[in-house]
């Protein structure tokens, strides 16, 4: 189908997948990150205090949403979004009245669930039920809400941060959340009862079982291929969430100003965005499964080029390539589990892959944050990075072309 009419037939659901992907920003790294300063400074916490109250509620987020996400499967959708934007608008509440460490950590606990957690899967795991044929397509519009938050939320915090101050920002959200983004995510959803919802089982490929097995989360976890290709998925998540969080001493080794780095994530927003809308259609003609060991390529030729180089003009060339890789990974990420074990328990399995990958995003910045103590500079790890990259790529790549032969066990026996 051509991609302006699909757009076109189906703008409410498509719409409501972007409205989702883009408020997860409020419970995303990039924005809370901002209000780092003044929540250290409110409650009397170091660096080292502040990134440890964050990854632990990261950590209990991810084992959260192992049990959380599966109600996607089972809740109705407008029940379930009502929640999660329930929980998102709390969590800000939170924020915003907190008066100790246990009420701000609570704060983020839901922030993380709600936002990068549950939102984000719930907008891929609907688009990769509802659509099959253009599957792919339909992942890439709703993912394209993230990458437009990246580029306006950060300036809307910094100028509400300036106006009004840390607590009465979150104030606001929680109010926006509730009052303006959840009657608009219902009124998307209004049609969306009249949709094929009946559970297609996954697409018939040699690289899964016959396409009448209804896999389940137990049967994925005792699928080799699941294993082989979970490192090339976490590398995105990993990897970016480690750079990005230690970009001060990245910026310090170079010679940039944080002006400048900060200036360039405008090629890393734009690139996102071509690949997003670019990958979908790609998913749909070759196959996530295909794509899985090349879609890491830009990312790692960006922080190859990060590790060698110094130039004022590596800051917005590495971004852009790392977009290009994380636009074709919000894309794969959102097909490739669907297309290869069906979607009748979709919800559970995708809640898996998600609660690990936010467990790579807890876990990176303190490996990195390890790695520079012990006297490793950026470019090192960002090697480091690059070598993992590579290895995962390539399992992926031996995995995908051994499960060419006929695989005969089927889950449900």
């Amino acid at each position: 189908m051509n991609y302006a009419r699909f757009i076109l037939e189906n703008r409410a659901f498509l719409a409501f997948g972007a409205l989702l992907t883009a408020l997860s920003s409020v419970g995303q790294t990039f924005v809370i990150s901002l209000f780092g300063g003044e929540l250290r400074a409110a409650f009397a916490l170091s660096n080292a205090d502040f990134g440890l109250l964050y990854g632990l509620a990261t950590v209990a987020s991810a084992l959260s949403l192992v049990w959380v996400g599966r109600l996607v499967d089972t809740v109705d959708l407008r029940a379930l979004t009502t929640g999660v934007l329930a929980t998102a608008a709390v969590g800000c509440g939170l924020l915003a009245g907190s008066q100790g460490v246990v009420m701000l950590g609570l704060g983020f606990f839901l922030l993380r669930l709600s936002g990068q957690g549950m939102m984000v899967h719930v907008a891929q795991t609907t688009m990769a039920r509802y659509f099959t044929a253009n599957r792919g397509k339909a992942v890439s519009v709703a993912m394209l809400g993230l990458p437009l938050a990246e580029g306006v939320m950060p300036i809307l915090v910094v100028t509400a941060l300036a106006l009004i101050g840390w607590r009465s920002s979150w104030a606001v959200l929680a109010i926006i959340v509730v009052i303006v983004m959840l009657p608009v995510a219902l009124a998307l959803l209004r049609y969306h009862d009249r949709r094929d919802v009946e559970p297609i089982p996954a697409m018939p490929s040699v690289h899964q079982a016959p396409p009448a097995a209804s896999w389940r989360r137990r049967d994925v976890l005792r699928h080799p291929l699941f294993y082989a290709l979970l490192p090339a998925v976490m590398a995105p998540p990993f990897i970016i969430t480690a750079l990005f969080f230690h970009q001060v001493p990245l910026a310090e080794e170079k010679g940039w100003s944080l002006h400048w780095l900060a200036s360039s994530f405008f090629a890393f927003a734009a690139s996102h965005i071509v690949s997003l809308m670019l990958a979908g259609p790609l998913v749909d003609r070759i196959g996530a499964c295909h794509l899985v060991p090349v879609f890491l390529a830009p990312l790692m030729l960006g922080i190859v080029m990060l590790a060698v180089a110094s130039g004022q003009w590596v800051a917005p060339v590495y971004l852009l390539l790392v977009g290009v890789s994380v636009g074709g990974a919000g894309t794969l990420m959102g097909a490739l589990w669907a297309e290869l074990y069906g979607t009748q328990h979709i919800g559970a399995i995708r809640a898996l892959v998600h609660a690990v990958m936010v467990l790579a995003t807890a876990a990176s910045p303190v490996l990195a944050g390890a790695l520079l103590d012990w006297g490793l500079n950026p470019s090192d790890i960002a090697l480091l990075f690059a070598a993992y990259a590579l290895s995962a790529s390539l399992l992926a790549g031996v995995a995908t072309r051994w499960e060419k032969r006929p695989f005969v066990r089927n889950p449900d026996n």
